[in-house]
């Protein structure tokens, strides 16, 4: 349900060695080509600079009751209720909430699955797309708490929150232990606090977290404690948005740029911005996923010395092997 923005070689290439060491037959790479010639470069040439993500995402979420007239607030924040600190506001919104997320791990407010469309520079040619490049990727964002509800007119309601992650991985579809994407398994597929069926398969070449300092200034709403944002109504869906910092992954120096700056807390940086709209996951009705949406990724790819490939090496042989993909990424963020 979720957008963002993504801008370092010392990782990748350890993690790179360590797999061809173990596996001559590594497939997995992910490549960023142009695949037309709509924004006038040539078909095949290397890609670096903005780029806009296509994303199809799930997403369950915990609900409040409608909090009386507009301007009224729980939690941390303008005209909050109970104690006033981030804690004591998530404290307060979990007795408040009429339902928690379905599948969500303890203390979690929202979680759900995602699955890249495709991939273009900011003039709209496709430097990424499944069909091409043949390959997959997906993410599992979770771990966000809400701390703040503002009651909006017409039923919407403003939910700040803090501690959103999201994990980005890359799968091959040549190699034989590749899994296709599915959300029709619903809540049922997460298999842990991180891990979802068909979705957390293959290489962890992103790992993302929220960013204070962004959304919004002390004193209004959430204030600049705010990570995670949305604007939501149970009768239809709603928008949102959030700021994330690299934290590791395969492909962290490549994102790992601090595009942008706080203008709210002085030296916070991030690397991506993320934005959604959803709707209601109603009319077909998809699982037991509370919205979906399909939402853009805007941001900036700093490449490695390579021309056209982006350190995103794996051994294909090993992307079902999940204890040992696990240790080999603890590697590569240790390097």
């Amino acid at each position: 349900m979720k957008n963002v923005l993504l801008t370092s070689p010392k990782a990748a290439a350890l993690l790179a060695g360590c797999a061809l060491a173990l596996s001559p037959l590594a497939k997995a790479q992910v490549t960023f080509s142009y695949e037309d010639t709509v924004s006038g470069h040539a078909l095949g040439s290397s890609f670096t600079g903005p780029f806009r993500i296509n994303l199809q995402l799930f997403d369950n979420g915990s609900l409040y009751p409608s909090l009386g007239s507009p301007g009224m607030a729980a939690g941390y924040g303008e005209n909050g209720t109970g104690t006033q600190s981030v804690a004591g506001g998530v404290s307060t919104l979990n007795g408040l909430q009429t339902a928690g997320p379905t599948g969500g791990a303890a203390g979690e407010d929202s979680w759900g699955i995602g699955r890249v469309i495709s991939i273009t520079d900011l003039a709209g040619s496709v430097v990424w797309s499944e069909s091409q490049k043949n390959a997959q990727i997906t993410l599992m964002f979770h771990g966000e708490q809400d701390f703040y509800v503002n009651q909006l007119a017409n039923g919407f309601q403003e939910i700040d929150g803090k501690g959103l992650m999201a994990d980005w991985y890359y799968q091959s579809k040549a190699d034989a232990m590749y899994t296709q994407y599915d959300p029709l398994l619903g809540s049922a597929g997460r298999m842990g606090a991180d891990a979802y069926s068909t979705v957390t398969d293959g290489v962890k070449f992103l790992s993302t977290s929220s960013q204070a300092g962004f959304i919004h200034p002390d004193g209004t709403l959430g204030g600049s404690a705010t990570e995670f944002a949305s604007i939501f109504n149970v009768n239809s869906g709603g928008t949102g948005q959030t700021y994330l910092s690299v934290t590791g992954g395969t492909m962290a120096s490549v994102f790992d740029q601090n595009y942008f700056a706080s203008p709210f807390i002085n030296g916070a940086t991030a690397d991506m911005f993320a934005q959604f709209t959803t709707v209601l996951n109603s009319d077909p009705q998809v699982a037991d996923w509370l919205v979906r949406g399909n939402d853009p990724v805007t941001g900036n790819l700093v490449p490695v010395p390579e021309p056209s490939t982006y350190g995103l090496i794996g051994a294909g042989a090993l992307l079902g092997l999940v204890a040992l993909r696990r240790r080999m990424q603890k590697r590569a963020q240790q390097a």
